[in-house]
């Protein structure tokens, strides 16, 4: 037997049905625990959020997400304008000795007082953003020449450059920068930061305290010398225990007597030993033997023996 069909009629005075669940948060104020309020408190939760993603807490600057999205930016803009985007990466000299000496709380104090000096050194259509430790990035938009990038870049190293008045007492803190340009030097984002790198690379092995432009032969020596630094460090770790720890002690200044002396042999084992070492370093001398091993280690040594 067929049951029959019931339906409903809904009058016009009728209350509609409350949304449940997620719905109720999205609802009007009537729906139970006041969703208006919940709803308000989420978007702002929400913007929090998206603001804590891209922003550095400390300096306040944009972090390296919100930089890589404004240097895409950027470079967009550039094409369609026909101008030049510079990229320019600073990295803070002897930085970390700064943190050792004075302590992380004052180092911290110094990169914000760096930020806020960045920030006043630029346009308000050019971005500065912390991206690492101590690195910051400035991008430099509409710019018609290449020089106005120098100018900029000058003007940049000289704030920078400038005394801080800390309760501790007065700090300089100095930077070095590697610039680099879209289109003329690079054509994407991931290029384009390779090249300022290699830019700032090359400005703090030579001399810091400035600002390198790249080029292109900047590139081949990068190339020439990682392959020369991994040749060193292969050679390095050919040697035997006994054989690294003379090369440590010829190193710092001393002559084959004294080696002998100290490690308890015979002089002439020490010549056998420094010969070994020469021939597994690739080492036409003893001053060349001291250089080689500066680079990689980055030791300050005294004379080399005689």
């Amino acid at each position: 037997m067929k049951q029959p069909t019931r339906t409903t009629s809904l009058k016009r005075d009728s209350a509609p049905v409350e949304p449940r669940g997620a719905a109720a948060c999205e609802g009007s104020a009537g729906a139970i625990g006041r969703p208006a309020s919940q709803v308000s408190n989420r978007r702002q939760m929400e913007h929090w959020l998206g603001n804590f993603g891209q922003i550095d807490q400390l300096t306040q600057l944009p972090n390296r997400s919100q930089f890589l999205d404004r240097l895409n930016g950027a470079m967009a803009r550039a094409t369609r304008s026909k101008q030049f985007v510079a990229l320019m990466l600073l990295n803070l000299d002897h930085f970390k000795a700064l943190n050792i000496s004075y302590g992380h709380q004052v180092g911290d104090l110094v990169l914000q007082k760096l930020a806020e000096r960045l920030k006043g050194c630029t346009r308000k259509s050019d971005t500065v953003a912390r991206i690492g430790g101590d690195e910051f990035a400035v991008i430099l938009e509409d710019l018609t020449e290449m020089q106005e990038a120098a100018i900029a870049t000058q003007r940049l190293l000289h704030g920078l450059g400038q005394p801080l008045q800390l309760e501790s007492g007065e700090i300089k803190v100095t930077a070095t920068g590697g610039v680099a340009f879209f289109p003329a030097d690079a054509d994407s984002v991931d290029a384009l930061l390779q090249k300022a790198d290699i830019a700032m690379c090359h400005g703090r092995e030579h001399q810091r305290n400035s600002c390198q432009f790249y080029f292109p032969d900047l590139q081949l020596r990068s190339r020439n010398g990682e392959l020369r630094r991994a040749k060193i460090e292969l050679g390095v770790a050919s040697l035997t225990p006994r054989e690294h720890e003379v090369m440590q002690i010829l190193v710092a200044g001393n002559a084959n007597k004294m080696i002998a002396y100290m490690l308890g042999t015979s002089t002439r084992t020490i010549e056998n030993h420094r010969a070994k070492i020469m021939d597994k370093m690739d080492a036409g001398s003893l001053p060349e033997l001291v250089r080689m091993v500066i680079e990689v280690s980055g030791a300050v040594t005294n004379a080399p023996a005689r």
